[in-house]
């Protein structure tokens, strides 16, 4: 089977719909249909379900989806090796992180990575815990900057310990406390990106045994910070999330002291590309210096 289709169906897949997964490639809608429609003649069933928002994957696409990213993976792989023993030095990084490490650390290490390695691209992803650790075990992205967790598949690299702090409406009561005791967040009005429990902030207070009175939740770390500078609630944010910044909010250790272990996630320490290895020693040269 060409691995043309299949790029194709993953466009398709990614973008939710033929017709931007055309505009992506270069094709036309009919000529996308037409290629996905041969594509599942050549395996035998539906790929996609077609309905009035766009299309999704049939049952038995779920099943082929980690596959094929796999496949794709390897021919990138593959294709990096040949060009380094060539000397050529060529190949993409999918990066997935979160947007604190995306703002703060992976321009700088991209800066300083693309001195040596100019003819290296890089795809950059930003998502939540969930998303990330969904995007290495599809491999749909190379190397995610991410929180451990202790149930992960994943192979992960430590790099920085990351203070999770209790932020509040400047003025507010607990903004009196050198260190916030988790337990006032007991009931308390608050404000949250996920509470699933791959959440950090869902883990620490999961340990403490106290369930906050969730007002607002919304994807953004950013976002969050804004409500409780409109006096909404109060959160529990990292560090890095507030690093260089100032408003109407003010930030605090809880007590106890608690913290989100941040690092390099990839599917396998065994099978990484050559770029993949270069880069995550320059992103550990980078954070741990």
């Amino acid at each position: 089977m060409e691995l043309r289709k299949w790029n194709v169906f993953l466009a398709v897949v990614d973008s939710g719909s033929f017709t931007k997964a055309g505009e992506g490639l270069g094709y036309t809608q009919s000529g996308i249909t037409q290629m996905m429609k041969s594509l599942e003649q050549e395996v035998g069933f539906p790929l996609f379900h077609k309905g009035h928002h766009g299309v999704s994957l049939t049952k038995e696409g779920e099943a082929l989806l980690p596959s094929i990213r796999n496949l794709f993976s390897a021919n990138e792989t593959l294709n990096q090796e040949i060009s380094f023993l060539k000397g050529a030095k060529k190949g993409t990084l999918k990066i997935g992180a979160y947007t604190s490490c995306s703002i703060h650390w992976i321009p700088e290490i991209i800066q300083a990575f693309k001195k040596e390695y100019p003819g290296i691209l890089f795809d950059i992803a930003e998502g939540n815990e969930y998303e990330l650790s969904c995007w290495i075990r599809d491999h749909k992205v190379d190397i995610a900057f991410t929180s451990y967790q202790d149930d992960s598949s994943y192979h992960f690299i430590p790099v920085y310990d990351d203070p999770m702090l209790a932020v509040m409406p400047k003025g507010h009561p607990l903004a009196a406390y050198d260190e916030v005791p988790i337990e006032l967040y007991a009931d308390a009005a608050f404000v949250v990106s996920d509470y699933s429990y791959l959440n950090d902030v869902h883990r620490i207070l999961k340990a403490a045994g106290v369930t906050p009175d969730i007002r607002y939740t919304t994807h953004s770390d950013y976002s969050i910070l804004s409500m409780v500078e409109h006096n909404l609630g109060i959160s529990i944010l990292p560090s890095l999330v507030l690093r260089n910044k100032s408003g109407n909010f003010e930030a605090r250790p809880l007590k106890p002291n608690a913290y989100r272990r941040l690092g390099m996630a990839v599917a396998s320490s065994a099978n990484m590309s050559p770029v993949m290895k270069i880069f995550i020693q320059y992103a550990k040269n980078y954070l741990l210096s």
